[in-house]
């Protein structure tokens, strides 16, 4: 990368995330280093619920027999076991996104994977005066930061 010139300062901006759609098998939760501790785990555990439950009927006029033929039909199938729900921090996220994975495999019936990955983010190169922006134009610049990632994988044993 060129050095930045005098009388510029690098802007960062947010990073980009993934958007996938609400009926996707696994969903993403992005950790910040100000995220508390629990509120992410419960988060991670009530998809884990949502997927062991499945397609199991929550209406009120069911009867018993019904919902008890549903319980032994989504336990039989993997509904459960397919879905994994992936909790994803960078930077100082990193530290707390180690210790939910920690607490999940401690529980004993999640299997817990952890990867690494490099993420890419654009940064914007702003003059603060005049003779800056003579050098790079009047939109400025945009460089490419490289990022740590930590991606903990939790699903159900």
């Amino acid at each position: 990368m060129p050095p930045i010139p005098q009388g510029a300062r690098i802007q960062k901006r947010p990073l980009t995330r993934r958007q996938l759609p609400a009926s996707s098998k696994t969903p993403i939760i992005y950790v910040s280093s100000s995220s508390p501790f629990m509120s992410v785990v419960k988060r991670t555990k009530k998809f884990l619920d949502k997927a062991l439950r499945g397609n199991v009927p929550a209406a009120k006029n069911v009867s018993l027999y019904a919902r008890v033929e549903a319980l032994k039909r989504a336990s039989g199938s993997e509904t459960g076991r397919r879905t994994v729900v992936s909790v994803m921090g960078t930077g100082k996220a990193i530290e707390k996104t180690l210790s939910v994975a920690s607490w999940f495999e401690q529980r004993g019936d999640c299997v817990v994977e952890i990867r690494t990955r490099t993420i890419g983010t654009v940064d914007d190169v702003v003059a603060d005066d005049a003779g800056a922006d003579d050098a790079f134009g009047d939109d400025g610049d945009s460089r490419l930061r490289k990022l740590n990632c930590l991606e903990v994988a939790i699903s159900l044993k």
